[in-house]
């Protein structure tokens, strides 16, 4: 938001302006002052300080090509391939390998701008071979002796100055002379000549003259390696460079700078050695000291010029400054406007400003007290979450600064959980039905949360919906392990007395260890709901504390087997209220001493599997009888006697009951019960089940399966039955002896023992032993 043009400006606005003009003017001309007069000399330093690192660039630069040019000679000189079957090679016959040569001499000169030309000279074959004319015979005799005497020097790299062309005799070269086989001083069979390029170098080494001034290069005899600038215009420039080179060969100087005035002009010379290849060229350059202090002379003249301009635009920039300073101002009362309905008319806009933003610390302050209003729902919710095993893959600290976020100190803390389990719904005479199993734990969940208020600072209590509550404790580490014992314990008892008073059924309450870690907490509180299993069924109210919980090696226990066969056969012969009336007695017998809720579980576990059994033997469908219910897991959430015998009577066997009953109708019925009576009858005789479907004038198969599901077993099973049953009997009544009982009964003596001890635990004389004693 721009100011509107005509905004009345107040006292601020001319506060700032004067202010803005001290800042900014009075610094200009002081930093004017000190610029001409001290940073003028600063500056020729430094301008010459940077023509100097200029010039050591461009020494550098050229320094890096001849070093190139160094490592180029180095390897072709110590090149296995360039051994002596060159002097026998035929440049003609093997012109793939003359191709190849030719071409690396190409290759070599292009990589190097200052190499004009590479040449191989072979001295047995009289053959040389160049990049540029190609390979030829050395015709000429003073040819033949100026290559020659190239191999006679002693050292196998060195530099000739004056080297010229076999075939011309009009031009000297540069050139750089390498002996072969490398490494050997004599008896070189050949060599690499390679010509410097004199164009390039004179132009590399005069891009490092500047203006009027000169730059050439000389070898360690004084000779020039450059060619001498002339000019028709300035002939001097040729005497100041013989002027210079006599002065630096004359005069031991140690600086590589130097002032040297010549003709009333004074020139600041630079000059550097450069040691390649057995050579110590020295480099040097001229340069007149007004071209280096020109820039300083005019920047004298413009600082003046700027500092008065400066002084004009700083008062130009006060004046913008100060408007800027006061849009800030303007634009932030204007904000405070565009959220109120009037505008106001405060002159003071500071004062304007000050009451709006304290009137906006309130409202944030009641925005602050809201959030914290919803802290506490925001931490049940990740405290639920969490316990349930849902964020594990949170670390430690991850969840410790979660809950602070969400106001919970967590940090170097130990935690516990409780969890306690209410019973009796069944006997309370009708006064709360299955359907307010939530509300009653609704009730005792407020209940345990406002005993806990009291006494603890940071609980967090779970409804679990099954008339089960959980509790988790962040308690403070400074308290011992009895200390919280003695507090846990009392809020059990505590508990355990509201609900007996309030709701009127009995509690089972489980404390978990102590522990120090928060990440473990969801498998404590799954350990601590588990151990609810091993109430004591006997006991109305109970205290379990996982510190010293324990399964104690109890005695084995006596599981009620033929109490289940009746069950089996009650519920076989679609007897549904006998077969209510032996699960009751079952579980009673399940109840006996120190027995655990999960041993009754674990009992009726087993009655579910073998009426399971029994279910399958009669060819039912169990998925489509139960709808695809599973009847296990339902099992498992049931903890009251009475819910567990009517969860078997109408969940269990009063559908297959009715599923049995419209199976088979009433004369099949009738007609195998008539049958058992018959077989009873006749148990002595050798019967078969063969011998009794001829009777009834039906196939074996289908009179097995008849009698298999009206009587829970099958035909063999029932007749070995009978016969055990009389074997008792005779035992019991007769002094018949084993031998002649298996025979009347159609057994082998040793398979009737057999069969006998399997069913009874007792051999047949151990069994009449017995019962005559009795």
């Amino acid at each position: 938001m721009s100011r509107p043009k005509g905004k009345h400006k107040g006292s601020i606005y001319w506060k700032n302006l004067s202010i803005v003009l001290l800042i900014t003017c009075i610094p200009i001309a002081l930093i004017s002052v000190i610029l001409y007069y001290i940073g003028t000399d600063r500056i020729g330093m430094e301008v010459n300080k940077a023509h100097q690192n200029q010039l050591s660039q461009s020494i550098q630069h050229m320094e890096d090509y001849l070093s190139n040019l160094e490592h180029t000679v180095v390897r072709l000189a110590f090149d296995r391939s360039m051994d002596e079957s060159l002097k026998q090679m035929d440049f003609i016959m093997e012109f793939q390998k003359t191709n190849e040569l030719m071409r690396s001499f190409t290759l070599m000169r292009e990589s190097n701008s200052l190499i004009g030309g590479v040449s191989l000279y072979l001295r047995d074959a009289n053959k040389l071979i160049g990049d540029e004319f190609g390979f030829q015979s050395v015709q000429s005799e003073d040819d033949r002796k100026l290559l020659r005497s190239l191999l006679e020097k002693e050292r196998t790299i060195y530099w000739n100055y004056s080297l010229r062309k076999p075939g011309y005799s009009d031009t000297l070269y540069k050139a750089i002379v390498v002996k072969l086989p490398g490494g050997q001083m004599y008896d070189s069979y050949g060599a690499f000549i390679l010509y410097l390029d004199q164009a390039k170098l004179n132009t590399m080494v005069q891009k490092l003259a500047s203006g009027e001034g000169v730059a050439f290069l000389i070898n360690e005899n004084g000779d020039y390696l450059t060619t001498p600038h002339t000019n028709e215009l300035s002939k001097e420039e040729l005497t100041l460079e013989d002027a210079v080179r006599s002065r630096i060969a004359q005069e031991d100087l140690r600086d590589h700078t130097f002032k040297f005035d010549w003709q009333g002009q004074s020139y600041t010379v630079s000059y550097g050695e450069i040691s390649k290849l057995g050579g110590k060229w020295t480099f040097v350059s001229a340069t007149p000291m007004s071209q280096i202090i020109a820039p300083v002379t005019s920047l004298s003249r413009l600082i003046l010029w700027i500092s008065l301009f400066g002084l004009t635009v700083g008062l130009l920039l006060s004046w913008f400054a100060s408007n800027k300073i006061y849009d800030p101002i303007y634009r932030l009362k204007s904000l405070f406007e565009s959220s109120k309905p009037t505008r106001s008319d405060e002159k003071d806009e500071v004062t304007y400003i000050e009451n709006q933003w304290n009137q906006q610390l309130v409202e944030q302050q009641t925005l602050a007290m809201q959030i914290k209003e919803s802290i506490p729902t925001l931490r049940e919710s990740f405290l639920l979450q969490f316990l349930q095993g849902n964020l594990y893959t949170h670390t430690e600290s991850e969840l410790i600064d979660k809950m602070k976020q969400l106001d919970w100190d967590a940090e170097d803390k130990r935690f516990a959980v409780m969890v306690a389990q209410l019973h009796g719904i069944s006997e309370l005479g009708g006064k709360f039905s299955e359907r307010d199993s939530q509300l009653i734990t609704f009730a005792a969940s407020n209940i345990i949360l406002e005993l806990c208020s009291e006494k603890l600072n940071m609980v967090h209590v779970i409804n679990f919906q099954d008339l089960s509550v959980g509790v988790f404790f962040v308690l403070n580490r400074s308290i011992t392990n009895e200390e919280i014992k003695a507090v846990l314990n009392k809020l059990a008892h505590d508990y355990i007395a509201a609900v007996n008073n309030v709701l009127r059924m009995k509690v089972t309450i489980v404390t978990s260890k102590i522990s120090d870690s928060l990440v473990d907490m969801p498998n404590v509180l799954e350990q601590t709901r588990k151990a609810l299993r091993f109430r004591d069924l006997h006991t109305s109210n109970q205290m379990l504390d996982m510190n010293q919980f324990m399964i104690e090696p109890n005695s084995a226990k006596h599981f009620p087997s033929e109490l289940e066969r009746e069950i089996v056969h009650a519920v076989s012969l679609g007897l549904e209220e006998e077969a209510v009336r032996l699960i009751r007695l079952f579980i009673q017998e399940l109840q006996g001493d120190n027995s655990t809720e999960l041993m009754v579980h674990q009992g009726m576990m087993k009655l579910l599997g073998t009426l399971h059994d029994t279910i399958i033997k009669h060819d039912v469908n169990m998925y489509a009888l139960y709808e695809g219910v599973h009847l296990y897991e339902q099992l498992m959430l049931l903890s009251e006697p009475d819910q567990i015998v009517d969860w078997f009577q109408y969940k269990l066997i009063h559908p297959f009951i009715k599923t049995l009953s419209m199976t088979y109708d009433g004369n099949l019925r009738e007609v195998i019960d008539k049958l058992l009576v018959q077989i009873k009858e006749e148990i002595l005789m050798d019967v078969s089940l063969e011998m009794y479907a001829d009777q009834l004038q039906m196939s074996s198969s289908k009179l097995s399966k008849a009698f298999r599901q009206i009587h829970g077993t099958n035909f063999i099973d029932t007749i070995i039955r009978l016969r055990i049953e009389k074997c008792k009997e005779l035992l019991c009544k007769t002094d018949m002896k084993i031998n002649e009982i298996a025979e009347l009964l159609h057994y082998q003596p040793s398979y009737l023992i057999r069969m006998f001890k399997k069913s009874e635990g007792l051999t047949p004389r151990q069994y009449r032993e017995k019962h005559a004693q009795g």
